[in-house]
């Protein structure tokens, strides 16, 4: 199964902490990517990464991770808030499988920023990828929440 990294950008969308309580009942997260937001519907997990610009310089701070179950679209073909097209999110209702953190830890190994640069809002990650940002959330176990 894919995992994805989905990008959430604090300058035109708010810091990504405003939708805490949201989030912590049944994380989400947006895109307008197709055929990824459909694959990752599938059980795909999804880690939900906040983009912050500092000055001129960008810095990525890591938010949450779930496993995406389901896909909306917007009633009458509309789009969501933001203009995007898709919501992916674990089925309502049900414990979702993940994390998150009331206090975002900064991704700061050079090469995972410069992947996260270079990738769209949402993006199929590679292992390796994968394995470090496993290992951030290891490193921050004492720091992250598991949903209700």
């Amino acid at each position: 199964m894919a995992a994805y990294a989905v990008k959430h950008i604090a300058e035109e969308q708010g810091p990504l902490l405003a939708n805490l309580k949201t989030i912590r009942k049944t994380p989400h997260s947006y895109t307008s990517r197709e055929p990824e937001a459909s694959e990752a519907a599938a059980g795909g997990d999804v880690y939900v990464v906040e983009v912050r610009k500092e000055k001129a310089l960008r810095t990525y701070w890591l938010g949450y991770k779930y496993q995406a179950k389901e896909k909306y679209a917007p009633a009458g073909g509309g789009v969501w808030k933001g203009g995007f097209r898709f919501r992916n999110s674990s089925t309502p209702g049900d414990r979702a499988d993940g994390v998150y953190f009331e206090v975002l830890p900064q991704i700061t190994d050079a090469a995972l920023c410069e992947w996260l640069s270079s990738q769209n809002p949402m993006a199929v990650m590679p292992q390796p990828i994968i394995d470090q940002l496993e290992a951030m959330i290891d490193s921050h176990a004492e720091a992250a929440r598991y949903y209700a």
